[in-house]
């Protein structure tokens, strides 16, 4: 079916030429810059001449013209047509200036810092590739289903849900994430549940409301790129605290522990090296923010999914005077494009993130919202997660296979949750082999990557194992053993 382009014309009576030459002249413009596509279908004259207020006789006089100088074609029978050869044709007028001659201001202090910044990796090309990070099985996602929920979503909306709609989010989607956290062993009333445009925003949300300019924060090192870039955005100051095998590193002896406003931390998967915190170390943390009245950020991104073991509660279960804010989303356990994710905040500062979020986005896509609440309470969020649980299960387990099965110089970490494995590299440089592994089309992070403080960065790989098959992470891991090779010839 052949669209018909919609005309930029104005008619101006009193700007000294004739109707019918400004029809002609803007629609050659129009022509010429580009702003029209070739072999694109204008208007009918009769449908010009009412939508313009004009006789049909002045636009005919101006299409002849354009016809007799070859930007309009006839095709009888089917309308007046743009001709696929101009007789001239310009530059669009729109030319992006080049930095020496751009006469905008400079981003400010803030914005530069913010520009600097590692972003969090959200590659291309589709589908991923191995052994990207971050990515979940968006493969094995029931697009069907969700799309007749959605369809149903659409057909039940009133002109009452097409106004702003709450600020803290979708009520029923607040009680139903509420239920949910009964699973991660905390309980919350949904009045404390702030639905977000993804867990980031939540984060950022955290930062601009309990932080001032220059203030101190606990953030884990090596850490989530995220959680640091909000941090700059707030124009907070990150204390970076090294992590060990038990998690963050508590020392309230620290010169600096007494100003430090929030600790910002993953215990249930430190993020990235994996493993979960103690409970000793958590009752620390815990015990710290109370004595010096501070905040923590606890990040619960993609925990949900364990194997061996059972994970700990989180760490919201164990605060006993709610100075733990949750921030939960639902990327990994859906899909990463959903951008959903939710905050479990203290009640006697709730009503100050609510209504703070006049200033920001005001509240997230509704529509959304009401499919996702439907998709929970109908039971098919629990009936994905288990059939994930499964899969992901198997997809370790070739990612342990296949690196004995390759024998590539990769020595695994244990893996309790999530979507990623670390694997120690002995011999060669990480950096070294991520760039050999590139150029044979596959994606591996090193854990220098997300190191933020000055001390030794340990020589590893982050192995992402959510997002493919796998046949796809034995078949890759050959490409990687070879580039783990070639890195150590260079």
């Amino acid at each position: 079916m052949v669209k018909t382009v919609t005309l930029p014309l104005r008619i101006e009576p009193s700007i000294g030429q004739t109707l019918q030459e400004q029809i002609y002249f803007c629609i050659r413009r129009s022509i010429v810059e580009g702003l029209l596509p070739t072999d694109s279908r204008l208007p009918s004259t009769r449908t010009l001449a009412a939508d313009l207020g004009v006789s049909r006789t002045t636009v005919l006089l101006a299409f002849e013209q354009l016809k007799a100088e070859g930007y309009l074609v006839p095709r009888p029978g089917s309308g007046i047509y743009i001709a696929k050869e101009l007789p001239d044709r310009r530059p669009a007028l729109r030319v992006v200036a080049s930095a020496s001659t751009m006469k905008h201001p400079l981003l400010s202090a803030r914005g530069r810092s913010l520009a600097r910044t590692r972003p969090v990796d959200r590659r291309s090309p589709l589908p991923p590739r191995p052994f990207r990070v971050g990515t979940p099985a968006v493969d094995l996602f029931p697009v069907r289903l969700w799309s007749q929920i959605a369809r149903q979503c659409v057909r039940s909306l009133s002109p009452a849900r097409l106004d702003y709609s709450r600020l803290a989010g979708l009520r029923r989607l607040r009680e139903a994430i509420a239920e949910q956290m009964r699973s991660r062993g905390t309980s919350c009333d949904p009045d404390q549940v702030l639905v977000v445009a993804g867990a980031q925003r939540g984060i950022d949300l955290v930062f601009h409301l309990l932080l001032d300019a220059g203030d101190a924060v606990w953030i884990e090192d090596p850490g989530y790129p995220g959680a640091h870039s909000a941090l700059l955005s707030a124009g907070a100051q990150a204390v970076c605290v090294p992590v060990d095998p038990e998690g963050m590193i508590i020392d309230r002896s620290t010169p600096d522990s007494s100003r430090v406003r929030l600790a910002y931390v993953t215990p249930s998967h430190q993020f990235p090296l994996g493993m979960p915190m103690s409970l000793a170390r958590r009752h620390m943390l815990l015990a710290w923010a109370s004595e010096s009245l501070a905040w923590i950020l606890e990040d619960d991104y993609d925990c949900i999914f364990h194997y061996d073991t059972r994970p700990l509660p989180c760490l919201h279960a164990l605060d006993p005077d709610g100075r733990v804010i949750y921030a939960g989303s639902f990327s990994k356990t859906l899909f990463p494009a959903l951008r959903l994710g939710f905050l479990i905040v203290p009640s006697d500062v709730v009503d100050g993130f609510v209504t703070a979020r006049v200033a920001s986005d005001v509240h997230p896509p509704l529509l959304e919202q009401l499919i996702l609440s439907e998709f929970i309470t109908r039971g098919h969020y629990q009936r994905h997660v288990r059939r994930m649980q499964q899969e992901y299960a198997e997809r370790l387990h070739a990612l342990r296979t296949s690196i004995d099965r390759t024998g590539a110089a990769l020595r695994l970490r244990p893996v309790h949750s999530g979507l990623h494995a670390v694997a120690d590299l002995e011999g060669v440089d990480a950096e070294l082999v991520c760039t050999q592994a590139a150029a044979r089309k596959v994606e591996v992070v090193p854990l220098s990557a997300y190191r933020y403080g000055s001390g030794s960065s340990q020589n590893g790989l982050l192995l992402g194992f959510g997002a493919c098959k796998p046949a796809a992470i034995r078949a890759s891991m050959w490409q990687l053993a070879a580039a783990i090779d070639a890195a150590r010839r260079a």
